[in-house]
């Protein structure tokens, strides 16, 4: 069951990141693709013009970081070993902003640091909460 929850929420990722117009997807229920045999590259290792200060901006990245949090969350339970769950988790995050271009959209390998944020957000708090349970806070006395 584990690992279906997994891959059930992988191919989701999947969808989101290749339908052509994710606002369509969520608010109208379409799910439209859009293959393009020849993209262009350039737009995925350009760090320039994004809207840094934008809330729409701020807003989508916090869903990659989350987005890739929760695969972490799924995937270690599956394979609970940090050095599998780590590189399979940002190897998909890369492969996701990859197949963005070849799906009329513009992938962003600085959206790759955004899902690596969520990654690594996931493991942080794990070790955070485990230490916790190995030394629990002690009452004022």
């Amino acid at each position: 069951m584990k690992f279906i929850a997994t891959l059930s929420f992988g191919i989701l990722i999947f969808l989101l990141t290749c339908t052509e117009n994710v606002h369509e997807l969520v608010f109208y229920q379409q799910l439209h693709f859009q293959f393009n045999p020849h993209p262009d590259f350039n737009p995925f290792l350009n760090f320039t013009g994004y809207p840094f200060g934008s809330p729409t901006y701020f807003t989508q990245k916090i869903g990659h970081g989350m987005c890739f949090f929760l695969f972490s969350l799924l995937l270690s339970r599956v394979a609970n070993k940090i050095l599998i769950v780590i590189p399979i988790s940002i190897g998909y995050a890369l492969i996701t902003e990859i197949a963005q271009v070849y799906f009329s959209r513009t992938g962003c390998l600085l959206d790759v640091f955004y899902d690596s944020v969520g990654i690594f957000s996931y493991f942080a708090l794990r070790v955070l909460l485990s230490q916790k349970k190995y030394y629990p806070i002690e009452p004022n006395g």
